[in-house]
Formats: structure tokens, sequence, C-alpha cells
């Protein structure tokens, strides 16, 4: 009588379908941890990015005062003094800041124009005083915002604009450092003496590139 064969076919496949579960298993893994370390990465990228990013100067202003506004011949040649607060908020990065020529504006009127502020360079995480001083050229009594400002005198609170323009540059080297022209907007209120209203006192202003 012939030798029958081992009965252990039941056993191939069985074997088959361990190695081919343990094969899927590590493949699981494998993906979970290129997936991971793919995501830590991204977020320390960005997060290094964000670090390293320039960031836009902040500016507020700080004085302002226009003395003996009051007097019945209005604001013409008096002197217009303020001062604007400005800060580098970057961590490592400096900000190289060129002239500033300053605006004075009542009911878009113009009423005070001239330079400033000589260049100078923003250090990081640093506050920065830009102090100027101009001349006024109105409201007279010939002008025909006269009527207005004179009520607005009386009434303790004149509405002003400053404007202060400027080019500047971010000193870095991974990111963009052409300049940029930029126009910092300061919208406030002087009482009938002249001097800042309270409530404005380092009130934030607008920044525009």
């Amino acid at each position: 009588m012939p030798n029958r064969l081992p009965m252990n076919y039941g056993r191939q496949p069985m074997y088959s379908r361990q190695r081919q579960s343990l094969a899927v298993l590590w493949l699981n893994i494998a993906c979970a941890v290129l997936i991971t370390t793919l995501l830590f990465s991204g977020v320390t990228l960005f997060a290094l990015w964000l670090s390293l990013m320039p960031h836009r100067p902040e500016f507020s202003l700080a004085e302002f005062s226009i003395p003996n506004l009051n007097r019945q011949s209005g604001a013409v040649n008096l002197p217009v003094k303020f001062t604007v607060n400005e800060r580098n908020p970057n961590l490592k990065i400096g900000i190289h800041f060129d002239k500033f020529h300053g605006s004075v504006y009542y009911n878009d009127e113009l009423i005070a124009s001239g330079p400033v502020v000589f260049p100078f360079f923003g250090l990081p995480k640093k506050d920065m005083p830009v102090q100027g001083e101009l001349t006024a050229s109105g409201p007279g009594p010939t002008d025909p915002a006269w009527p207005r400002f004179v009520a607005e005198v009386g009434a303790g609170s004149v509405e002003l604009r400053l404007v202060l323009d400027s080019t500047m540059l971010y000193q870095v080297r991974l990111f963009d450092t052409r300049e940029h022209h930029m126009k910092v907007d300061c919208d406030f209120m002087i009482s009938g003496n002249g001097s800042l209203l309270q409530e404005y006192k380092n009130a934030p202003c607008k920044l525009n590139f």
C-alpha cells in the first residue's frame, strides 16, 4: 500500500495569511510614522516661517499740540508739534526708514507740511519716537473754513489728521527686501487751546503700503 502524504494543506494558507497580515501591519505603522513626521515637519517649518516673516511696524500718536490755537488771528504761523511712536514688532528683523514728510489736515485742507525726521534704523522689539515741528499756514480769518474752525475751537474739540510719508526697507535676507512706500495716517482731536485730547493719546495710527 503506498504511503499517504501528510495532510498539511490547511497550514500553508494560514501561514500565508499571517505573513500578509503582518506585512499590512508594518505598512500601516510605516505610513503612520511617515504622516506624523511630515505633519510635524510642516508645523515646524510653518512656525519658523512665521518667526522669520517680516511684520509691519506699528505707529501711535503720543503727543500733538498747536499752542495758542484759540487766538483771534487763527492758526497761521503757529508751531505744530507732534510725537508719533514707531514700534518694530519683529524679534530679529530691523527696519530702515528713509526721511519722513509730515502733513496736517483740517477738513481735508492742508494747514501744515514739511520734512520732520531724517532717516533712522528701527531696532527689533524697540520703540522710536518720530518727532516733528511744522508751521501752520491756516486756518485764518480769510479762509472759507474759518467760521467752522472758530466754532469747533469754541466747543473745545477740533478734528485734525496727521499724515506721515516715508519709505522703509526690512533688514532680512530670506524675504523680499525691496523698498516699500508707506503712509501713516492718524485721526484725532485737539482741545480749544491746541492740546491733544486725552482719549486720543497713544491712539494707534493706520499704516498703508
